[in-house]
C-alpha cells in the first residue's frame, strides 16, 4: 500500500469527525419525539425574562422554534389586553362556586387518569390543553384559535401513552409558567442548569409578596375558567399536594382526591417523564440532566410526601378522599363510586355514561415497564420507607411493578 493509499483512510476519519462537530449544534435530540413548546403561550415581558435567566445558552437546533415564541409573544400580549378589556371586569367578579375538587399525588402516580375520569362527569369543568398554554387570553381566543393550536399537538405524549388534544383535561401547573407565576417548571427550559425555583415547589419559603403574588395569580387563572365554564373545577397538578395549606386558605370548602402508587414504578416513570419533558422542552438540547435527576426526584418526592402528611391534617371531615392507583386501574367504576360517596360529589350515574365510553376508548393504553438497579431499588426502600408505610405498600415493593 503506498503512502498515499495509508493517508486517505484517516483523511476520511478526519473529515467524518470534523463534520460531526460541525452537525451537532444543528442536531435535532427529542427524547420521546417532537411537541411544540408549551412557552407559546408566553407574553413579551415573561418570555425575555425566561431566556434572561438562562442567560440567552440556546443551542442551534433549538432556533426555530425559540424564533416561533419570540414572533408569537408580543401576540399574547396584545391579545392578553383586549381579553381583559372584554372580560376582565366581568370575570373578577365572578365567584368561583363550588368550591374545586384538587386531585393531588406524586407525579407518575396516576393523576392524569384520576383527572381524566373526573372530567367525564357532565358538572365538572376542568382546564384543558389550551387553556393552560395560552392562559392569558383563552377567554378571547378559545373557539378558531385553539382549533388551529390543535394541529400543532402529538396524538399522544413523549412520556408515555397518554392522549394529548387541545380540549383534554390538562395540568394547570403549564398555566402557571406562561403566566409568569413562581414554578419549578421553569427547569424545563435550562436543564443543564439544573433545578431552579425549588421553592414554589411547597410555597412554605417565599417571602410575603411573592406567596401573594402567587396566590393572585392563582386566582386570576381559577376565576376565569370557572368564569368560562360556570361548573365546578377539577383542579390537578402534582405540586398541590405540596401547597393544601395554600389551597385551603383561598378555598376553604375545596374537595381533595389523593392518589398514590407502588413507588418501586412511580420512581423510574418520573425520571422518564423529567428526560422528556426537559428534551421536547429545552431551549438547549440534548438535555444535560443526569448529573442531578436522580437526586432531584427524590428530593421533590420527599418534599412533597412531608408537605401532605402535614398539611393534609388541615382538611375538614369529609373533603378528603384518599385511593390507590392499583385499586382505580383495576375497578375504576367502583373506586370512583366511593370517591363520590365520601365526598359529597353528588350523582355517580351523572358521570358513570362518561367514564364508561372513556374507559373503552382506554384500550390502546399500554403502560411503560422498568427494571430497576438493585441500588436504586434498596435507595428508594429506605429514604421512601414512610410514604411506603404511610400507604401500605409494604407488601407490594417486594416485587414490580408497571409504571
Amino acid at each position: 500500500m503506498s503512502e498515499q493509499d495509508d493517508k486517505t483512510p484517516r483523511r476520511n476519519k478526519a473529515w467524518k469527525l470534523f463534520w460531526k462537530k460541525v452537525r451537532a449544534p444543528l442536531k435535532v435530540h427529542r427524547e420521546g419525539g417532537w411537541l411544540l413548546y408549551f412557552w407559546h403561550g408566553m407574553g413579551v415581558v415573561t418570555w425575555a425574562k425566561l431566556l434572561i435567566r438562562g442567560r440567552f445558552d440556546i443551542t442551534l437546533n433549538c432556533v426555530p422554534n425559540i424564533f416561533t415564541v419570540t414572533i408569537w409573544a408580543p401576540f399574547n400580549s396584545l391579545l392578553y389586553i383586549v381579553s381583559e378589556m372584554i372580560y376582565g371586569a366581568k370575570a373578577n367578579r365572578h365567584k368561583i362556586e363550588p368550591a374545586p375538587i384538587f386531585v393531588v399525588g406524586h407525579w407518575r402516580s396516576g393523576t392524569t387518569f384520576l383527572h381524566d375520569l373526573l372530567a367525564c362527569d357532565p358538572a365538572h369543568g376542568y382546564p384543558t390543553t389550551y387553556q393552560c398554554f395560552f392562559p392569558n387570553h383563552f377567554l378571547l381566543t378559545g373557539g378558531a384559535v385553539r382549533r388551529w393550536f390543535n394541529i400543532f399537538l402529538p396524538k399522544r405524549r413523549p412520556m408515555d401513552n397518554v392522549p394529548v388534544g387541545v380540549d383534554r383535561p390538562q395540568e394547570d401547573e403549564f398555566a402557571f409558567a406562561n403566566l409568569g407565576m413562581g414554578t419549578h417548571y421553569v427547569t424545563l427550559a435550562w436543564p443543564r442548569h439544573g433545578p431552579q425555583d425549588m421553592d414554589y415547589l411547597d410555597l412554605v419559603n417565599l417571602s410575603e409578596q411573592e406567596r401573594t403574588r402567587w396566590e393572585q395569580g392563582f386566582t386570576w387563572f381559577v376565576r376565569r375558567l370557572s368564569y368560562k365554564q360556570k361548573k365546578r373545577l377539577v383542579m390537578k397538578s402534582p405540586a398541590h399536594t405540596a401547597r393544601i395549606a395554600t389551597l385551603l386558605k383561598l378555598f376553604p370548602d375545596a374537595r381533595f382526591i389523593h392518589i398514590s402508587r407502588n413507588p418501586l414504578a412511580i420512581c423510574p416513570s418520573t425520571v422518564k417523564l423529567w428526560k422528556a419533558l426537559d428534551s421536547v422542552q429545552g431551549l438547549h438540547n440534548p438535555a444535560e440532566d443526569d448529573p442531578w435527576m436522580e437526586d432531584f426526584v427524590f428530593r421533590v418526592f420527599e418534599t412533597v410526601f412531608k408537605r401532605y402528611e402535614e398539611d393534609s391534617k388541615l382538611i375538614p371531615d369529609g373533603h378528603l378522599a384518599e385511593i390507590k392507583y392499583e385499586d382505580l386501574a383495576a375497578d375504576p367504576k367502583a373506586v370512583m363510586r366511593e370517591v363520590y360517596r365520601q365526598l359529597d360529589l353528588g350523582d355517580f350515574d351523572r358521570a358513570a355514561r362518561g367514564m364508561d365510553a372513556y374507559l373503552r376508548g382506554q384500550g390502546e393504553y399500554k403502560s411503560n415497564v422498568f427494571e430497576l438497579p438493585d441500588a436504586l431499588r434498596e435507595k428508594i426502600l429506605k429514604r421512601w420507607r414512610g410514604y411506603i408505610k404511610r400507604f401500605g405498600y409494604g407488601d407490594a415493593v417486594r416485587g414490580g411493578e408497571k409504571s
